[in-house]
């Protein structure tokens, strides 16, 4: 994203990682209700670090039921 800080960015990172982790416990996310209120560049930008971090938790959450 053009524009933002080095601490936005971290700051949007740690928002789309943790709504990941919690959409993977179970907790129902509107991510287009998370994004309502971004530039249109920062809505793309979010939704894939969203989606990346979705599934690494999803991929995560599958290799602990395959341990147990």
């Amino acid at each position: 994203m053009q524009k933002q800080t080095p601490q936005e960015l971290a700051n949007f990172d740690f928002l789309a990682r943790s709504f990941a982790r919690m959409q993977s416990l179970g907790q129902p996310v509107d991510i287009h209700a998370v994004t309502g209120n971004m530039s249109q560049q920062q809505s793309v930008w979010f939704q894939e670090r969203y989606e990346h971090y979705r599934k690494q938790a999803a991929r995560v959450k599958a290799q602990a039921l395959e341990v147990c």
